[in-house]
């Protein structure tokens, strides 16, 4: 494996950063996590547009361009031999002094991954997976936006380790006002009677590439789709749940805290949006799901 670093490819023994470098030392940094199929990156002019909106709401200066940035991503894939594949851009504040002022740092470190991806089991999405409600708030979007993706994930890995304690996939984290926001790593919607539900922007979650597929997909099949707030017992009674994100695409959810969603089984529209969803897939990546 090839690691992008720092203006050249070096295998993957060699790929090391300063212990001075603020994304260790503060996790200083930011990241977009891609998926490629077929060796094309799905929707990457989104993800680099995401990732760039980051560094300029923490001041970073990336000092590369979108298209250059793009090369480099497809460069990674061509010298790794990928055609699926996991891709993940991390970009820190660089390597400086002790010290939180960004000054410190002249030059940004970027780093570019791609490795192999192996798609979950089909028979995950027939049998959906359980998730639970951790303890674990997310962080206040006037502590810290959550446009902004931060390298610091402590906050989302302390409800991972809950779902972790209580062997479920994934943990989902309110907000301090009670209200869903997001798991540790994927978007929520719901199902009522026909009618899509997710949670707004401004419960405090991440602008999701794949939500914003979900979203405009609902519209196109004539399925009515709303952003409002979301409580627990919402969760609860909803008659069907999945999770979004470049990795997952639409995972369903068969039950949370232990009770089931539905029948327990994933419903008729998230079976329809997961079609709908690899039928875009595969029209702009020419992907063949088997």
């Amino acid at each position: 494996m090839y690691i992008y670093l720092n203006n050249s490819f070096v295998p993957k023994e060699e790929a090391k950063v300063s212990v001075f470098d603020h994304g260790l030392m503060y996790g200083d940094g930011i990241f977009e996590t891609l998926r490629s199929y077929n060796g094309t990156v799905f929707r990457v002019d989104s993800h680099i547009d995401r990732l760039f909106g980051s560094a300029e709401m923490i001041r970073l200066a990336i000092h590369k361009g979108k298209d250059e940035l793009k090369e480099i991503i497809y460069q990674s894939l061509k010298i790794n031999r990928l055609k699926e594949a996991y891709i993940r851009i991390s970009i820190t504040r660089g390597e400086g002094e002790i010290g939180l002022d960004p000054d410190l740092c002249k030059e940004p470190t970027i780093i570019v991954i791609s490795k192999p991806l192996t798609p979950f089991q089909e028979e995950i999405y027939r049998s959906g997976v359980m998730i639970v409600i951790s303890a674990v708030r997310r962080m206040p979007p006037d502590a810290l936006d959550p446009a902004i993706k931060s390298l610091n994930f402590l906050n989302n890995i302390m409800a991972r380790i809950s779902a972790k304690d209580k062997n479920a996939f994934d943990a989902l984290m309110l907000n301090a006002q009670g209200y869903v926001t997001e798991t540790t790593t994927a978007n929520i919607f719901i199902v009522k009677k026909g009618l899509i539900i997710t949670p707004p922007l401004s419960s405090g979650i991440l602008k999701g590439i794949t939500r914003s597929a979900i979203i405009l997909i609902s519209g196109a099949i004539g399925i009515d789709l709303l952003e409002q707030d979301i409580l627990p017992s919402d969760l609860y009674k909803a008659d069907e749940t999945f999770l979004t994100n470049t990795s997952l695409e639409i995972m369903p959810v068969a039950g949370i805290d232990g009770n089931l969603i539905g029948d327990g089984r994933p419903g008729k529209i998230t079976r329809r949006l997961l079609g709908e969803y690899r039928s875009l897939v595969a029209q702009e990546t020419g992907y063949n799901y088997r």
